[in-house]
Protein backbone atom coordinates (compact mmCIF):
# COMPACT_ATOMS: atom_id res chain seq x y z
CA UNK A 1 0.00 0.00 0.00
CA UNK A 2 1.30 3.25 -1.19
CA UNK A 3 2.44 5.36 1.69
CA UNK A 4 -0.38 8.67 1.58
CA UNK A 5 1.70 10.17 4.36
CA UNK A 6 2.66 14.12 3.00
CA UNK A 7 5.80 14.98 3.98
CA UNK A 8 5.88 18.99 4.11
CA UNK A 9 9.11 20.54 2.73
CA UNK A 10 10.92 22.82 4.56
CA UNK A 11 10.49 26.67 4.27
CA UNK A 12 14.70 26.92 3.65
CA UNK A 13 16.03 23.84 1.56
CA UNK A 14 19.61 23.89 0.43
CA UNK A 15 18.56 25.46 -2.97
CA UNK A 16 16.40 28.62 -1.44
CA UNK A 17 19.39 29.31 1.12
CA UNK A 18 21.81 29.27 -1.96
CA UNK A 19 19.68 31.65 -4.05
CA UNK A 20 18.39 34.05 -1.03
CA UNK A 21 22.53 34.32 -0.12
CA UNK A 22 23.02 35.62 -4.18
CA UNK A 23 20.64 37.70 -4.26
CA UNK A 24 21.37 39.08 -1.20
CA UNK A 25 25.10 39.30 -2.09
CA UNK A 26 24.06 40.96 -5.42
CA UNK A 27 22.09 43.62 -3.32
CA UNK A 28 24.53 44.21 -1.14
CA UNK A 29 27.16 44.66 -4.36
CA UNK A 30 24.70 46.65 -6.11
CA UNK A 31 24.03 49.20 -3.01
CA UNK A 32 27.86 49.89 -1.97
CA UNK A 33 28.20 50.61 -5.87
CA UNK A 34 26.04 53.60 -5.69
CA UNK A 35 26.54 54.41 -1.84
CA UNK A 36 27.63 58.02 -1.36
CA UNK A 37 30.61 58.13 0.81
CA UNK A 38 31.48 60.86 2.39
CA UNK A 39 28.17 62.95 2.12
CA UNK A 40 27.01 64.01 5.10
CA UNK A 41 23.06 62.96 5.59
CA UNK A 42 20.10 65.75 5.81
CA UNK A 43 16.91 66.72 6.55
CA UNK A 44 14.97 63.71 8.14
CA UNK A 45 18.29 61.62 8.26
CA UNK A 46 19.98 64.08 9.57
CA UNK A 47 17.94 64.54 12.45
CA UNK A 48 17.95 61.41 13.34
CA UNK A 49 21.80 60.70 13.23
CA UNK A 50 22.00 63.65 15.87
CA UNK A 51 19.01 61.93 18.02
CA UNK A 52 20.90 59.35 17.68
CA UNK A 53 24.55 60.50 18.26
CA UNK A 54 22.74 62.35 21.60
CA UNK A 55 21.42 59.13 23.18
CA UNK A 56 24.43 57.49 22.85
CA UNK A 57 26.78 59.99 24.82
CA UNK A 58 24.51 61.07 27.14
CA UNK A 59 22.46 57.60 27.66
CA UNK A 60 19.45 59.78 28.29
CA UNK A 61 16.73 60.48 25.46
CA UNK A 62 16.99 64.07 24.20
CA UNK A 63 15.01 67.09 24.72
CA UNK A 64 15.04 67.65 21.11
CA UNK A 65 11.63 67.82 19.54
CA UNK A 66 12.60 65.28 16.74
CA UNK A 67 9.40 62.86 16.17
CA UNK A 68 9.24 61.93 19.76
CA UNK A 69 6.93 59.15 19.32
CA UNK A 70 8.52 57.83 16.41
CA UNK A 71 12.47 57.26 18.07
CA UNK A 72 12.60 53.81 17.68
CA UNK A 73 15.13 54.09 14.69
CA UNK A 74 17.32 56.75 16.41
CA UNK A 75 17.52 54.49 19.70
CA UNK A 76 18.13 51.18 17.65
CA UNK A 77 20.58 53.77 16.24
CA UNK A 78 22.45 54.94 19.31
CA UNK A 79 23.42 51.19 19.67
CA UNK A 80 26.06 51.37 16.71
CA UNK A 81 27.41 54.29 17.65
CA UNK A 82 27.76 53.56 21.36
CA UNK A 83 30.08 51.22 19.97
CA UNK A 84 31.95 52.96 17.28
CA UNK A 85 34.67 54.75 17.26
CA UNK A 86 35.70 57.94 15.61
CA UNK A 87 36.95 61.35 15.27
CA UNK A 88 35.02 62.27 12.43
CA UNK A 89 31.02 62.93 12.02
CA UNK A 90 30.98 61.73 8.60
CA UNK A 91 32.27 58.56 9.79
CA UNK A 92 28.75 57.71 12.22
CA UNK A 93 27.12 59.09 9.26
CA UNK A 94 28.38 56.57 6.60
CA UNK A 95 27.34 53.65 9.24
CA UNK A 96 24.09 54.80 9.68
CA UNK A 97 23.98 54.11 6.12
CA UNK A 98 25.31 50.75 6.07
CA UNK A 99 22.84 50.01 9.28
CA UNK A 100 19.98 50.64 6.96
CA UNK A 101 21.94 49.02 4.23
CA UNK A 102 22.29 45.81 5.95
CA UNK A 103 18.38 45.90 7.03
CA UNK A 104 16.82 46.48 3.47
CA UNK A 105 19.12 43.72 2.66
CA UNK A 106 18.06 41.40 5.42
CA UNK A 107 14.35 42.00 4.98
CA UNK A 108 14.60 39.25 1.84
CA UNK A 109 14.16 36.95 4.64
CA UNK A 110 10.51 37.51 5.70
CA UNK A 111 9.93 38.52 2.02
CA UNK A 112 10.44 35.28 0.98
CA UNK A 113 8.87 33.47 4.21
CA UNK A 114 5.80 35.59 3.05
CA UNK A 115 5.68 34.28 -0.19
CA UNK A 116 6.58 30.84 -0.31
CA UNK A 117 3.39 30.62 1.63
CA UNK A 118 1.15 31.50 -0.93
CA UNK A 119 3.41 29.92 -3.64
CA UNK A 120 6.84 27.85 -4.23
CA UNK A 121 10.18 28.50 -3.97
CA UNK A 122 10.88 29.18 -7.38
CA UNK A 123 7.98 32.57 -7.45
CA UNK A 124 8.86 33.40 -3.64
CA UNK A 125 12.39 34.25 -4.21
CA UNK A 126 11.39 36.39 -7.43
CA UNK A 127 8.92 37.94 -4.77
CA UNK A 128 12.50 38.34 -2.69
CA UNK A 129 14.56 40.17 -5.91
CA UNK A 130 11.74 42.23 -7.03
CA UNK A 131 11.80 43.77 -3.72
CA UNK A 132 15.30 43.73 -2.83
CA UNK A 133 15.87 45.20 -6.32
CA UNK A 134 13.69 47.81 -7.03
CA UNK A 135 15.34 51.09 -7.65
CA UNK A 136 13.57 52.96 -4.71
CA UNK A 137 14.16 50.78 -1.51
CA UNK A 138 17.73 50.64 -3.18
CA UNK A 139 17.76 54.71 -2.81
CA UNK A 140 16.03 53.97 0.59
CA UNK A 141 18.60 52.11 1.68
CA UNK A 142 21.02 54.65 1.44
CA UNK A 143 18.97 57.37 2.73
CA UNK A 144 19.75 56.68 6.60
CA UNK A 145 15.84 57.22 7.22
CA UNK A 146 13.44 55.15 9.08
CA UNK A 147 11.76 52.89 6.63
CA UNK A 148 14.26 49.75 6.10
CA UNK A 149 13.74 48.70 10.05
CA UNK A 150 9.46 49.69 9.50
CA UNK A 151 9.45 47.37 6.38
CA UNK A 152 11.34 44.69 8.20
CA UNK A 153 9.18 44.95 11.63
CA UNK A 154 5.86 45.25 9.25
CA UNK A 155 6.71 42.04 7.34
CA UNK A 156 8.03 40.07 10.52
CA UNK A 157 4.57 41.09 12.24
CA UNK A 158 2.83 39.69 9.63
CA UNK A 159 4.70 36.19 8.67
CA UNK A 160 4.66 35.08 12.49
CA UNK A 161 1.06 36.17 12.84
CA UNK A 162 0.27 33.99 9.96
CA UNK A 163 1.99 30.86 11.42
CA UNK A 164 -0.95 28.18 13.36
CA UNK A 165 1.58 28.84 16.54
CA UNK A 166 -0.23 31.00 19.02
CA UNK A 167 3.02 31.92 20.72
CA UNK A 168 4.07 33.02 17.10
CA UNK A 169 0.93 34.74 16.87
CA UNK A 170 1.37 36.68 20.24
CA UNK A 171 4.83 37.87 19.49
CA UNK A 172 3.76 39.05 15.76
CA UNK A 173 2.20 42.19 18.08
CA UNK A 174 5.58 42.59 19.62
CA UNK A 175 7.18 43.66 16.21
CA UNK A 176 4.02 45.84 15.35
CA UNK A 177 4.53 47.44 18.36
CA UNK A 178 8.10 47.94 17.78
CA UNK A 179 6.81 49.02 14.04
CA UNK A 180 4.51 51.78 15.51
CA UNK A 181 7.55 53.16 17.57
CA UNK A 182 9.76 53.32 14.65
CA UNK A 183 6.24 54.74 12.86
CA UNK A 184 3.43 55.46 13.73
CA UNK A 185 1.82 54.23 10.52
CA UNK A 186 1.94 51.29 12.07
CA UNK A 187 -1.09 51.74 13.83
CA UNK A 188 -3.38 50.88 10.96
CA UNK A 189 -2.52 47.26 11.30
CA UNK A 190 -3.65 46.97 15.16
CA UNK A 191 -7.41 46.67 14.49
CA UNK A 192 -7.60 44.46 11.84
CA UNK A 193 -5.02 41.76 13.02
CA UNK A 194 -6.90 42.03 16.74
CA UNK A 195 -10.18 41.30 14.92
CA UNK A 196 -8.33 38.37 12.51
CA UNK A 197 -6.90 36.92 15.58
CA UNK A 198 -10.21 37.07 17.18
CA UNK A 199 -11.81 35.14 14.24
CA UNK A 200 -8.85 32.78 14.09
CA UNK A 201 -9.58 31.60 17.46
CA UNK A 202 -12.81 32.20 17.84
CA UNK A 203 -13.47 28.36 19.29
CA UNK A 204 -11.04 29.40 22.68
CA UNK A 205 -13.47 30.88 25.62
CA UNK A 206 -9.91 32.25 27.15
CA UNK A 207 -9.10 34.26 23.69
CA UNK A 208 -10.65 37.24 24.96
CA UNK A 209 -9.00 37.45 28.38
CA UNK A 210 -5.60 36.39 26.67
Amino acid sequence: MENLIEVKSPIFSRNSLICLGIIGFAAFIIRFFYFPDGIPLTFDAGGVFWYANDLSISGAFSDIPFNIPNNGWPTFLSVFFYFFNSENFLDYMDLQRYVTIIISVATIIPVFILCRKFCGNELSLLGASLFVFQPRIIENSLSGLTEPLFILLGLSCLVLFLQKDLKLNYLSFAFLALACIVRYEGIVLIIPLSVFFLLKYRGDKKIILR
